[in-house]
């Protein structure tokens, strides 16, 4: 095997090293990233989420606003190699729009420059003084620079700022809503390729810390992580490449991004907080060929990613002529569009910019706009609470109004910045069915339709979610990929999304599945599109072949350590009084029933997750992954079942670990 020099502790993939920060102290230091941890959970969201427990196992009610909650940023093993698609970097900390276990996943060239500067995670605690940054340079001492200069710009001012002073870098920064604590503030990195770690409110974390910024000075030919064999690389490296340049899906993805998802839901999809559906002229308003026509200028890419799906954008006329940008996705199309009532292209982008401007998440402030727009429509919330402002659905400008108020929290925007709950509670006991959450985070989705995303998102550990657990195969009925999961023995059902039948089953895996990629550091878009629509199907099998060509390590517990990785979130959450009671969806459900007691549904997940039938973690399946440890302190702090569960093993029916 021909390998590249690597560190001396012959590590291949990872760099071997924390980078440690204490904000109060002002004190920087280097940790050994230990083999229990990289064998253990891998790397990036894997490796975050047990830094997050161990971190805060003795004190885990500690406010997510307090110096005490850590913020851990993460990078997997295929960061920063040669491996197409691998830019995928993960935020974690105690959430503050819910309370519990928050984590958020985003790519382009941040991480990969944080892993060639010689570092897989960050660990950050305490609070600065005054307004701080963190600048890494290759080859010196970590240090804490004054940001006060840039506090108060928004992310591409900021961005602008710090290329003059630094010249070229990475930065990874937040705007007015996180230095304002607005609770679901984002982070966005990149200069060439915008990203955004946009939901929990992880930018909120680092403003309660006075950090403005975080970043990485570029030393071109400096810092290339190494592999355990290069030409065994590059060969399955050119397969992927391959592969994701020239595939159906992936091509539809270059040519209009992730509003690809738009025109696949519509029809399926309501709006103004879920009251009502698209109609044929909506759906129209938004159709992809009017986008690019009218206002695409380009895409551009990740690191080392063929696919390229971020969209350039330019409006060339109208009261936001001259605006562009290189990030919407379809979270900013439905949430600050259809969901508002705004059927434009122009003035929905001029939107999805201000949200990245300021650094929001798009997703929670649509949402939170929706609820006190149907609440103002019903007469539960009145122009006098709001400051004089009517909500009407469709009037953009006070949508752009209140998003800046939100940023800044003045006025009714300081009510828009808190959670769903919160919200509605405060506007009144006739609100809170409007204020549909989970767990106290929102994402809209029809608990009759699509089944299998209706429990995912119900149970899913930072709340209500589109991606931790996004159980594709069941939606679309993709029988080949739920035989290769379960054998051929698989329910029928199970490939029908209106049943509920082995959805729980379904859940559980793809949980599995999404969670060793975010822990590799590997892309989700690429990997489903080709299992939607070509060859080859990718299963954990070649996402084991990825691994192992990389880290020269066997990859045979990759399936086992994304359970004790997801185990751990959960575990986290059981800390804050998480139970089944919060594995539900909150809110109106505009007249439907929502099947989650039913067969094949929360039970059946439970049984394959291990948990006992109210949620909570089962000593026999903490012991089965090598989880001891925290199976005994759940069992201190009265949070530990001994109720039966089958074995992993026994639910895949098969011994080897790497499934499918």
């Amino acid at each position: 095997m021909q390998k590249q020099a690597a560190d001396q502790k012959n590590i291949f993939g990872w760099r071997g090293k924390i980078l440690r920060v204490d904000l109060s102290q002002a004190k920087i230091w280097d940790e050994e990233l230990s083999r229990a941890y990289m064998d253990g959970y891998i790397g990036g969201a894997g490796i975050n989420a047990r830094l997050l427990y161990d971190l805060m196992r003795t004190n885990p009610q500690a406010d997510a606003l307090s110096p005490e909650n850590p913020l851990i940023f993460g990078c997997g093993p295929l960061v920063g190699t040669t491996f197409p698609c691998a830019s995928r970097f993960t935020v974690t900390g105690k959430s503050p729009l819910t309370g519990i276990f928050g984590d958020t996943n985003a790519g382009g060239w941040f991480p990969v420059r944080l892993k060639q500067a010689g570092y897989d995670h960050i660990v950050i605690q305490g609070k600065a003084g005054r307004p701080a940054a963190l600048l890494i340079e290759p080859g010196l001492q970590p240090q804490l620079v004054d940001a006060a200069d840039i506090w108060g710009l928004d992310i591409f001012d900021t961005d602008k700022k710090l290329h003059e002073k630094y010249g070229d870098c990475e930065t990874a920064r937040i705007g007015p809503a996180g230095e304002n604590l607005v609770r679901f503030a984002s982070i966005l990195s990149g200069t060439k390729r915008t990203s955004s770690n946009g939901r929990t409110g992880m930018g909120c974390v680092m403003g309660s810390k006075n950090l403005k910024a975080i970043i990485i000075k570029v030393k071109k030919g400096v810092g290339m992580v190494p592999v355990a064999d290069e030409q065994a690389v590059e060969k399955i490296a050119k397969h992927y490449r391959d592969v994701w340049l020239k595939g159906p899906g992936t091509s539809l993805k270059r040519q209009y991004g992730t509003l690809t998802n738009f025109s696949q839901i519509a029809e399926h999809t309501r709006i103004k907080n879920e009251q009502e559906p698209l109609t044929a002229e909506q759906i129209d308003a938004y159709d992809l060929d009017l986008f690019v026509n009218n206002f695409k200028t380009g895409q551009t890419a990740c690191y080392r990613c063929p696919v390229a799906c971020s969209q350039k954008w330019e409006i060339k006329e109208g009261p936001y002529q001259g605006e562009k940008g290189d990030k919407v996705e379809y979270g900013h199309l439905l949430n600050l569009g259809p969901n508002l009532g705004i059927f434009d292209f122009a003035t929905m982008l001029h939107l999805a910019d201000l949200s990245n401007r300021l650094g929001m998440d798009c997703i929670q402030f649509g949402y939170n706009m929706a609820i006190a727009m149907e609440c103002f429509q019903r007469g539960i919330l009145s122009s006098e609470a709001t400051g004089g402002i009517e909500l009407n659905w469709g009037n953009s400008q006070t949508v752009e109004t209140l998003m800046r108020k939100t940023a800044f929290r003045e006025g009714f925007g300081n009510l828009l910045a808190e959670n769903a709950p919160t919200m509605a509670s405060r506007i009144g006991p006739d609100a809170e069915q409007y204020g549909s959450h989970t767990k106290g985070m929102s994402f809209p989705f029809s608990c009759t339709y699509a089944l299998p995303m209706s429990l995912a998102s119900s149970v899913a550990t930072r709340g209500g979610d589109h991606l931790k657990g996004h159980p594709f195969a069941a939606i679309i009925g993709h029988q080949e990929m739920l035989e290769k999961m379960f054998g051929k023995d698989v329910p029928p059902e199970a490939s029908d999304h209106t049943s509920p039948i082995a959805k729980g089953r379904v859940v559980w895996w793809q949980e599995n599945y999404k969670m060793i990629m975010d822990c590799l550091g590997i892309c989700f878009l690429p990997i489903i599109n080709s299992n939607v629509w070509s060859d080859p199907l990718i299963m954990i099998k070649e996402m084991a072949e990825m691994y192992q060509t990389i880290t020269g390590r066997d990859a045979s517990g990759l399936f086992t350590a994304a359970e004790r990785a997801y185990q751990i979130e959960r575990c986290f959450n059981t800390l804050q009084g998480i139970t089944r009671k919060d594995d539900t969806r909150k809110g109106t459900l505009r007249g439907e029933k929502n099947p989650i007691d039913l067969p094949g549904m929360l039970d059946e997940y439970y049984e394959y997750r291990g948990c006992s039938s109210d949620g909570l973690p089962t000593r026999k399946r903490l012991q089965e992954i090598g989880m001891a440890d925290v199976a005994e302190e759940m069992a201190r702090n009265k949070k530990l079942s001994s109720e039966e569960r089958p074995a992993i093993a026994e639910l895949l029916q098969d011994s080897t670990d790497v499934r499918g």
